[in-house]
């Protein structure tokens, strides 16, 4: 392309390892126009991250090297570049930001001076105008007080202010070229959106090219002009983003829209990509998603196919491109979908677990000898709510509103300050020893990282098998071993898998291992503390699939936490909002989301992330931050950045009461 900025052909990065030759990026191709934003999505392994890596040449060592093709920036061949040319081109025209903000800043400097490096560096700047330039970046990236927070550390930021402060220092020698790998997979909803719209701010006053990876097509929707579909090292379909969303023309990329769960589908099951990605070490020959491909043919698996284009500026790398270019839309805007139908929330089933003005606050003391009381974190401040067998409650609220901290009060792993968790009707921290074996048998949980949860040096089937030799110690071995199959086969896992270890297993696999150990005791409740966030977006179908499966299977209960709005309402018979501590708005799913009530709760939809380009809209960017909870606000504590607050707000807190049927707001509005 005469007019691209970066041009990337045929690369190929591999990894020389002792298993094998693992061929990260295997023949990737695609370009970036000046003051473009172009999207690369794709399932883990597929190398997105190891391409971006490559482009700077920051292949990981030893055994990474770049063995072929062409990496082409404003008209210079990358590879061609000596290390210290590179040395000097990293952040001064090419930038990165990173995931994980906490790991690629320095802990040990101020933000200001880990800003003032790379300028110092690049741009030679010193003194005065080192420090003004520091300060107006700072004030770029939209950080409030910022000659203050110069001299603040990492540490005493948010994840949302250290993520700007990693784009202050991307942007700090205004180079041509940003490259962002999955930089908002760990921010709220709110945060989220602020994040995108700084980037596409800074985009349009400095014209910058942004390479945008993720696995969210909900921020590729948003955010990008063109995407690049990822699998097994190769880009199978490049596009722009309409066209993509309204005819994917691969068979990959039309299974991961139909995975897609979206604030306007139905209850019906999702469409997950059957199989795993293959091993990079041992790609099959042809093409590399024959396998999981249900319009594979046999010569699928002995052609490779190559990325052609079928229409301007479309190229797919597919033999049977022709057989989707009449298949019509994959997933419907907001604008052409039908309302679903309401589902049954009556609420006549038993109630299984009740919370009681349940509160929790955590005083703060200073010293180590003689400390001293001087506050209290006030993280659960009078929560109520009933869950009924059968019903799922989903509980949603930026990061600190104490959603975590409610689940651990169920799980008793913390006592309440006030208030309590009653299960059956008996408060669960007044149980006799031999009666709260029983309740941690009937509620059990599933956390959101399975490799953290789940013991490296355990077999699976000594997981799984773990609550059952706690809770129930005189069942004999084949008992044992019989529960663990049982449980392995209720989600879907071969009962020969348990004498693997964790790191033998996918992701998904994981994920289903974690369920499977909740489900040995047969409870009667599952807590999931973001259970399925840290999941491809075609393994989280294949668990939400499950969970619903287990549910009408079974009639368990769940309490699910998360902050993805659109996974919250696919899974969820009732949503509870949550800000600060307290409860603000409680309602049936499809009713919380076609009639919002509290103004927070509308600036959480509003600012959720489109199922397609034509539903992107402007989003309400909410003032400030989220308030501490040691010092929460006087009457409602949302009425600071609250666009509909009245002199009422800050003077009385307003009562959780009902408006309708089922359906009940804590706002002085109504």
């Amino acid at each position: 392309m005469a007019d691209a900025l970066l041009e990337v052909r045929d690369l190929r990065t591999y990894i020389y390892t002792r298993r094998g030759i693992v061929k990260a990026v295997d023949g990737a191709t695609f370009s970036v126009r000046r003051g473009e934003t172009l999207g690369i999505v794709g399932e883990s392994g597929s190398g997105k991250s190891m391409t971006c890596l490559s482009i700077l040449r920051l292949v990981p060592e030893p055994g990474g090297r770049i063995v072929g093709g062409q990496i082409v920036f404003d008209g210079e061949d990358l590879l061609a570049k000596s290390p210290e040319e590179m040395r000097r081109l990293r952040g001064s025209r090419i930038a990165m930001i990173l995931q994980d903000p906490m790991a690629s800043l320095n802990p040990a400097m101020t933000v200001g001076e880990q800003i003032a490096e790379t300028l110092s560096l690049h741009r030679g700047l010193r003194g005065r105008a080192l420090d003004e330039r520091v300060v107006e970046l700072l004030r770029q990236v939209r950080i409030s007080d910022p000659e203050r927070r110069v001299h603040a550390y990492p540490h005493q930021m948010s994840g949302g202010i250290r993520q700007r402060v990693a784009g202050a220092i991307a942007i700090s020698c205004q180079p041509s070229l940003l490259i962002a790998d999955e930089p908002t997979t760990s921010l709220d909803v709110t945060i989220q959106a602020q994040y995108l719209r700084l980037l596409k701010e800074i985009q349009r006053e400095t014209s910058l090219a942004l390479v945008f990876v993720t696995h969210d097509l909900g921020i590729v929707a948003k955010l990008c002009d063109r995407v690049a579909v990822m699998y097994a090292g190769r880009i199978v379909e490049l596009g722009r983003t309409r066209d993509i969303f309204n005819r994917p023309r691969h068979p990959y990329a039309v299974g991961l829209l139909s995975c897609l769960p979206t604030l306007r589908r139905g209850r019906e099951p999702l469409t997950a990509i059957e199989g795993q990605p293959p091993d990079l070490a041992h790609v099959p020959s042809g093409c590399s998603f024959t396998p999981r491909c249900p319009m594979a043919e046999p010569r699928c698996g002995e052609k490779r196919p190559s990325l052609e284009a079928i229409e301007p500026d479309h190229l797919v790398a597919c033999l049977r491109a022709g057989d989707l270019a009449t298949a019509g839309p994959r997933v419907t805007s907001i604008a052409t979908a039908p309302a679903p139908p309401l589902i049954d929330t009556s609420g006549t089933g038993d109630v299984v677990l009740e919370a009681r003005q349940l509160t929790k606050h955590f005083p703060l003391a200073r010293g180590t000898i003689f400390s001293r009381t001087f506050g209290t974190v006030k993280a659960v401040d009078g929560v109520d709510f009933v869950l009924r067998r059968g019903e799922t409650l989903g509980l949603v609220g930026e990061s600190g509103c104490g959603k975590t901290t409610t689940a651990r009060l169920v799980l008793s792993l913390e006592r309440p300050t006030a208030g309590g968790v009653f299960f059956r009707g008996r408060d669960i921290h007044s149980l006799a020893r031999p009666e709260r074996g029983g309740y941690r048998r009937a509620v059990q949980a599933v956390f959101q990282d399975p490799y953290s949860s789940l013991n490296p040096r355990l077999t699976i089937r000594t997981t799984v098998s773990e609550p059952l030799v706690q809770t129930e110690p005189d069942l004999s071995r084949t008992e044992i071993d019989a529960r663990v199959a049982e449980s392995l086969t209720r989600v879907g896992l071969r009962p020969r898998i348990a004498a693997d270890y964790p790191h033998e297993l996918s992701g998904g696999q994981r994920q289903r291992v974690a369920i499977a150990r909740a489900l040995t005791t047969n409870p009667e409740c599952i807590l999931l503390d973001e259970a399925v966030s840290a999941l491809d977006v075609s393994i989280r179908a294949q668990v939400m699939n499950l969970l619903r499966e287990i549910q009408d299977r079974l009639g368990v209960s769940y309490l699910f936490i998360a902050h993805d709005l659109a996974v919250v309402k696919y899974v969820s018979t009732r949503i509870g909002v949550m800000y600060l501590g307290k409860l603000v708005e409680t309602a049936a799913a499809d009713e919380l989301y076609t009639n919002p009530l509290h103004p927070y709760t509308q600036v959480l939809l509003n600012n959720a992330l489109p199922a397609h380009p034509d539903d992107v809209r402007e989003e309400v960017i909410l003032k400030g931050e989220v308030p501490s909870a040691f010092d929460p606000p006087s009457g409602c504590r949302f009425h600071p950045r609250c666009p509909q607050a009245l002199p009422v707000c800050g003077e009385m807190e307003p009562v959780l009461g009902e408006q309708s049927s089922g359906h009940q707001v804590a706002c002085h509005l109504y």
